[in-house]
């Protein structure tokens, strides 16, 4: 099944966002601001992956309190991420990227739920889902930063979107195996995406970083 999906989540670290922390002179570097950005991004999309992960196994072992904690943790995550480009984008860019990533979270839960259920039908609507919003997200992104190619960040989170259908089908199969071969790819390809994310935004804001 070619599977071309989304997840793109733009940047930050927490409630306060990182291009607004001035280091003390003292220990400043030219670069300091725009690493940090780098790192605090990577965090942010390694715990995405993550607390999907968590919500799948515990999903198909029924587990329903572990799997309602990880999936308040995606959440909490996703909002974290939406409300901090606020600084930059602006309060209504943040809300409509909240969306957004709620999609993704959605298609993503309704796979890992059709899987457990063994709909078949389910698991095509919902990668149909995960399609859709991808290009929505690409759109979103790529209108609000001239440096992320629309073309390019769908063809990148494919590649994401497949790696959750991959990992969630192979952790049903009990294809352990597989799944660490998928995680090794997920992660290393998430810290790509972070690092592509964190260079357009310092691109478009030199003044910030």
């Amino acid at each position: 099944m070619n599977i071309k999906i989304l997840a793109l989540m733009l940047l930050a670290f927490c409630a306060q966002p990182v291009w607004s922390q001035t280091p003390p002179a003292s220990t400043a570097a030219p670069d300091s601001v725009a690493l940090t950005t780098r790192l605090a991004l990577r965090d942010l999309w390694v715990e995405h992956v993550f607390w999907i992960r968590n919500y799948a196994i515990a999903n198909q072992a029924a587990d329903k309190q572990q799997a309602k904690v990880a999936a308040d943790q995606v959440v909490d995550n996703a909002t974290k991420i939406a409300n901090s480009i606020a600084p930059l984008y602006g309060q209504p860019a943040a809300d409509q990227l909240l969306k957004l990533l709620a999609g993704h979270w959605g298609a993503v839960k309704h796979y890992s739920d059709a899987t457990v259920a063994k709909d078949s039908k389910g698991k095509q609507a919902a990668v149909a889902d995960l399609t859709s919003n991808a290009k929505a997200i690409a759109a979103f992104l790529a209108k609000a930063n001239p440096n992320l190619p629309e073309a390019t960040l769908v063809a990148m989170l494919g590649a994401h979107g497949g790696h959750h259908v991959a990992q969630i089908d192979e952790l049903a199969a009990h294809d352990y195996a597989g799944e660490a071969r998928t995680w090794h790819m997920m992660r290393g390809h998430i810290l790509a995406l972070a690092d592509a994310l964190a260079a357009a935004l310092v691109k478009q804001f030199p003044d910030k970083f």
